[in-house]
């Protein structure tokens, strides 16, 4: 069974819910056009979180393209370049909306349903 995937580098290894209000996109740059509406619940794994914790657009968008993670017909219709652009663009609007990251449930992993998180422990 795989598990969640990352919304940032799609990477199947996602542990993080990341709360944030509904976003619509449009990013233009020198390499095209990319519009897209985002739903409000962002999955993350632990090597995007660092970039998302220290609010790091640019640095999460470098690692994003580096992981080279993603849909195979994205990859080879897109250059790096463009993906780059789309992603910081995306990015720099997004990271700072993100709230608190919160473990995703067991039951979340891999199921397709929607995001739940982990009830924080209670001390």
């Amino acid at each position: 069974m795989s598990g969640q995937t990352c919304d940032f580098c799609n990477s199947t290894e996602a542990r993080w819910a990341l709360r944030c209000d509904d976003v619509g996109v449009l990013a233009r740059g020198a390499h095209g056009t990319a519009v897209a509406t985002l739903a409000g619940a962002w999955t993350a794994c632990d090597a995007c979180m660092p970039f998302v914790e220290r609010r790091d657009p640019d640095g999460l968008a470098d690692y994003v393209v580096r992981a080279g993670h993603g849909p195979p017909a994205l990859l080879r219709l897109t250059s790096e370049a463009f993906r780059r652009d789309v992603f910081y663009q995306l990015y720099k609007r997004v990271v700072p909306m993100l709230g608190p990251p919160q473990p995703l449930a067991r039951e979340a992993v891999g199921g397709g349903g929607p995001l739940t998180s982990a009830p924080e422990a209670q001390p």
